[in-house]
């Protein structure tokens, strides 16, 4: 099997510089023909074992969806010229006899000793509702495993809001209490010489299926791994959800593992338990990870992908919800804002219903628009149009850009701010410092966190 590792956001990186002497840059080349250049949307579709986030929700960004995971560049010759081109996307892909790792572009390290604790880090805080200790729980050799155990409690969760999933199950009985169709041959078997009971089949509605039972198989593999048992109880609200299931499934049998994950291949389709389908997906994924990362002949697109500036900008809510922000959902159309006066004239403008969703925003105070790509440069023509659009809509003097990058840049570099001319106001760009050391992250991370909400005049 042959591991390439590159960043986000990557510019163009040689085949050759990632690959092993003794590694096929033409068989490698081969493999990501299947993964490279092609839209999101198609990979997602035809390979069922690559979860990709918020995709799986139903949310994802529409100029994401039709941008491939990365861009192949150049020849499959002997001189391995090709580059691979990254964009937002991170995680971990497979197809063949390779696999990539596209980490966040604050990883330290380089090549397979690079090590992620910032992905890592923005996972357990949007996923998770406690910090998991990373110096203990973190191995790098499996993080694309971590990353799918961290998501699983808040999926579990979402599942169990709709109700425990039942359906129609076959039990083959042999008692005095006859209720369905009698099993004649298995009766014969069984209850010559007639003791009084009689084997029969029924089909009942029973929260003990193949759904259920396949989330208590997740549950029992999360407990084995490093961290996995303070995952599963990190609240009262993830051991009541995990309770529930292990009380739902009596027929429990760790034996019965490849049997169930047979039976759940087929996705779940129900009007009512949507929730349970991306959970069902998660699942599988957990429970087939060490078969797909070891196997060297997957003819499928495998593994976990996450949307960097979808994953940034929950992670910037999980700050800004605590300093008054409001945060509106595009997606759910939740939370809009209105650019007209009247509702009749919104209506007849055009049938769109204009409205803004800015990323964050405090009434009458500041508005803020989250962006994980780079700022070193300046900020994009059309990024800036749109927030002095929503400041002007709003009647907001204050707006800004969030966005983070590596704490040995000099920070004044990071942070600027500049004067409107017109109606006035004020446009910031705003840094959040990444820390590239790993001793202590996440303390070092809480204290990062701190200072930049009570230095930044957004924030006041």
């Amino acid at each position: 099997m042959i591991h390439l590792q590159t960043t986000d956001n990557n510019l163009g990186k040689s085949l050759s510089s990632l690959l092993e002497k003794s590694e096929n840059a033409e068989s490698v080349y081969s493999d990501l023909s299947h993964i490279a250049n092609i839209p999101l949307k198609e990979l997602a579709q035809k390979n069922p074992s690559l979860l990709i986030f918020p995709k799986i929700f139903g949310e994802i960004n529409d100029d994401i969806d039709e941008l491939p995971i990365c861009s192949l560049c150049g020849a499959s010759d002997k001189s391995g010229e090709s580059k691979i081109i990254t964009g937002n996307l991170m995680g971990f892909v497979g197809y063949g006899n390779t696999q990539l790792s596209i980490t966040s572009r604050f990883a330290s390290g380089s090549g397979q000793n690079s090590e992620d604790y910032f992905l890592h880090y923005m996972l357990q805080k949007v996923f998770c509702s406690h910090q998991v200790d990373m110096d203990h729980s973190y191995d790098n050799s499996d993080s694309e495993f971590d990353f799918m155990i961290y998501l699983f409690p808040m999926m579990l969760g979402k599942a169990l809001s709709q109700g425990l999933f039942k359906t129609y199950e076959v039990f083959k009985r042999n008692d005095s209490n006859v209720k369905g169709i009698i099993d004649v041959p298995r009766h014969i078997s069984k209850n010559i010489p007639f003791a009084g009971r009689v084997a029969y089949s029924t089909r009942e509605r029973s929260f003990d299926n193949s759904v259920t039972e396949l989330i208590r198989h997740t549950i029992e593999l999360i407990k084995t791994k490093p961290g996995g048992k303070s995952i599963l109880s990190s609240n009262t609200e993830v051991k009541s959800a995990v309770q529930t299931i292990m009380e739902a499934t009596s027929l429990y049998n760790h034996r019965d593992r490849e049997k169930i994950i047979a039976k759940n291949i087929k996705p779940v389709n129900h009007p009512y338990f949507t929730a349970y389908k991306p959970l069902q997906k998660l699942c599988l994924a957990i429970l087939r990870y060490q078969k797909l990362k070891y196997k060297n002949d997957s003819k499928q697109v495998y593994g976990i992908l996450f949307d960097g500036a979808w994953l940034w900008e929950e992670y910037l809510w999980t700050l800004l919800e605590k300093k008054g922000f409001k945060h509106p959902r595009n997606k759910e159309n939740a939370g809009g804002i209105r650019m007209f006066e009247k509702d009749v004239d919104e209506n007849s403008f055009d049938k769109n219903h204009r409205r803004i969703y800015p990323d964050f925003y405090k009434p009458e105070t500041c508005i803020l628009d989250a962006k994980y790509k780079r700022l070193n440069n300046g900020v994009g023509r059309e990024d800036l149009y749109q927030i002095v659009t929503y400041m002007h809509t709003m009647k907001i003097d204050k707006g800004g850009f969030l966005y983070p990058y590596k704490q040995e840049e000099n920070s004044a570099e990071q942070n600027k701010d500049w004067k409107l001319a017109g109606y006035g106001g004020t446009i910031s760009v705003i840094g959040l410092p990444i820390p590239q050391n790993k001793d202590n992250f996440a303390k070092k991370m809480r204290e990062t966190e701190e200072k930049f909400l009570e230095e930044s005049l957004c924030f006041k």
